[in-house]
């Protein structure tokens, strides 16, 4: 019975002592959770805190790059105004010294405007005082005859050549006007007069190299085919060097 008892008591102390040693594992357990927990803790706070030394850093650098952007903004737009102020100033002058051009440019054309202003009244009254003096009668003739009014020129050249006043060169060339003034007119009659007439009073004169060609022209007209070829060898003998050669022996080989 004593005996039981002693193993009874051994046991219920085993017991106790199985039961203390299970607790104490189980909180050792616990208690080693908390230290990994707070190891691990401590790396993610250290961790954090090294992130957030490395955002502090970044923040610092970019405020650092803000502020030195800020400044050089300041700066490159300091200067950017600066050179504005420079051009503006160079405009201002060039402005100026234009100006001063314009001015000079328009004081000149005012003098050109009052110089041809007095230009054109002297012309105008040129032109007036032209207006009214009359053409003489030869120069009436003469412009009737150049402006191809042949009927109007030749009675004009008539009254000239009755009236016997102008000599020399001009009475030669009314005399040949009148005669191709006739000839045109296919007053045939007429032209051999007046031609024949130049030929007379003014031998030498260089009006008869034309006047001789369309002598014989008229002669041929009048189917004096003969003195038309006596008319051309007299042009080709006395005017060798005029371009009224070339059309004569033309018209003399094809009669």
């Amino acid at each position: 019975m004593k005996h039981q008892m002693k193993w009874l008591m051994l046991a219920s102390l085993l017991s106790v002592g199985a039961c203390k040693t299970q607790e104490e594992i189980q909180r050792e357990q616990v208690v080693d959770n908390i230290s990994i927990q707070m190891v691990e803790n401590q790396k993610l706070t250290a961790d954090a805190n090294i992130r957030l030394q490395n955002i502090e850093e970044r923040l610092g650098l970019l405020t650092g790059q803000v502020e030195e952007t800020g400044h050089n903004t300041k700066e490159e737009l300091t200067k950017q105004v600066e050179e504005l102020r420079n051009k503006i100033t160079i405009l201002e002058e060039k402005d100026k010294a234009n100006e001063e051009k314009i001015s000079k440019i328009e004081a000149q054309l005012k003098q050109q405007d009052e110089y041809l202003k007095k230009l054109l009244s002297t012309l105008s009254k040129k032109t007036s005082s032209t207006k009214k003096k009359k053409n003489s009668p030869y120069q009436e003739a003469m412009g009737a005859y150049t402006s191809g009014n042949y009927k109007r020129a030749q009675s004009l050249l008539s009254g000239l050549e009755a009236e016997n006043k102008i000599k020399g060169k001009r009475r030669a060339r009314i005399l040949h006007n009148l005669g191709m003034s006739a000839y045109i007119n296919k007053n045939n009659n007429d032209a051999t007069v007046y031609f024949s007439k130049l030929f007379t009073e003014f031998p030498s004169s260089n009006y008869n190299a034309n006047g001789l060609l369309y002598l014989s022209k008229t002669l041929q007209r009048l189917k004096k085919n003969e003195q038309a070829k006596q008319t051309l060898e007299e042009l080709i003998k006395r005017f060798p060097k005029s371009k009224k050669v070339k059309e004569a022996k033309s018209l003399l080989a094809k009669l």
